[in-house]
């Protein structure tokens, strides 16, 4: 009997890294429906972006600046994964 490994959707997976859908849904404490989906990159982008919002706040940033700076970098990352999927 042949089994097939599940595919991997994650952006990094499809910039060549070796890392799976499972790996990122651990370390990111995703939600586990989210591997082997597309929706994962999107999980990702939010978890990021809060995470990103956090650390500009530390940095001494406003909260709406923080959102703003975090919402540029989500955006551009959006732009790179919908290139990435072309």
């Amino acid at each position: 009997m042949i089994t097939t490994m599940p595919k991997n959707f994650n952006k990094l997976w499809a910039q060549g890294f070796e890392i799976t859908d499972n790996e990122i849904v651990k370390d990111f404490n995703l939600n586990p429906a989210v591997a082997n989906t597309n929706d994962i990159n999107f999980a990702m982008l939010d978890n990021v972006f809060e995470k990103n919002v956090n650390g500009f706040i530390k940095l001494g940033m406003t909260k709406e600046k923080a959102r703003a700076a975090a919402g540029r970098l989500r955006a551009e990352a959006k732009q790179q994964i919908k290139e990435l999927q072309a």
